[in-house]
């Protein structure tokens, strides 16, 4: 089967592959969208990764399905204490091998309702990451610094759980989706938590953070970001990770998913991964999902 493959020198190109023979459900791939965390690993992960997790698909019997490719075990010191993605066990990769490709073995699927659109279970992952941050943002006025498409989830699940929200994003296109979403746009100097999407702007956040206000970091910067520790020092600011999410997330995603807007889509071959990436880097698309 085709798949896109990292080189030795972490670079993705388009192979030829051994079909998924280890343990686990087969999963015909429909397609699969770009993560940042996937675009961070390239020219990083090893020779002979295939990376993808934002997975829409279907089993051998037609039931559609998405993948969870990390599980915690759920009963350790870390599980117990919140920090699932921490765990031990959660370092296993339960999908081979991996996404962007025209099959899978995973062995923990998530069953799809027929009310969602064929591509949109590559949602339910990041959607399913958001719910979970947000049980750790404290209620109220809260900034979403960047208005890309994890931005624009974050914002629809604030503002569904009665948070009054504020989004910055450099492009104006994506402040009006925003703003469609609920959003104010207009610059703000008060708020009491912010969710960084975009590490461009993490030093605005902490500033318009009031004293004891929370910053969640939602995201790992491709490169280093300067960040203003002395605004945290002095307004003793809580400044907070959200990565991943467990198995009960997963299901709220999917009862939440066919009620949200969902932001646009720029579907792709696997041969133009590379084009894709490069889509993704400009900012030129909200969100690229390749397809076999």
């Amino acid at each position: 089967m085709r798949a896109v493959v990292l080189d030795a020198d972490g670079l993705p190109e388009l192979a030829d592959v051994p079909e998924p023979s280890c343990a686990g459900l087969l999963v015909r791939v429909l397609g699969c969208g770009l993560c940042g965390s996937d675009v961070e690993k390239l020219g990083r992960a090893v020779g002979g990764t295939v990376l993808g997790h934002e997975v829409a698909g279907e089993l051998e019997d037609g039931a559609r399905v998405t993948v969870m490719h990390h599980v915690p075990c759920g009963t350790c010191e870390r599980c117990l204490a919140g920090h699932q993605s921490t765990c031990g066990e959660f370092r296993e990769l339960r999908i081979a091998p991996g996404g962007f490709a025209e099959q899978l073995r995973a062995t923990h699927c998530v069953p799809l309702p027929d009310t969602l659109g064929e591509l949109d279970g590559v949602w339910v992952e990041p959607l399913a990451c958001v719910l979970r941050g947000a049980d750790a943002v404290p209620r109220g006025r809260v900034l979403v610094v960047g208005a890309g498409s994890i931005g624009q989830l974050w914002i629809q699940v604030l503002r569904r759980r009665g948070d009054d929200v504020i989004a910055l994003d450099p492009r104006a296109e994506r402040r009006a989706q925003a703003h469609l979403l609920g959003a104010a746009t207009e610059d703000v100097d008060s708020v009491g938590a912010a969710v960084v999407t975009a590490h461009d702007g993490v030093n605005d956040a902490v500033q318009r953070l009031v004293p004891g206000g929370t910053l969640l970091v939602f995201a790992a910067p491709e490169h280093d970001v300067p960040t203003n520790l002395d605004a945290v020092y002095r307004k003793e600011l809580r400044v907070l990770g959200s990565r991943s999410a467990t198995p009960a997330y997963f299901r709220d995603a999917v009862e939440l998913l066919p009620s949200l807007v969902l932001p646009e889509v720029t579907t792709m071959p696997l041969e133009r991964f590379v084009e894709g990436v490069e889509l993704y880097r400009r900012g030129d698309a909200m969100k690229v999902v390749f397809v076999p």
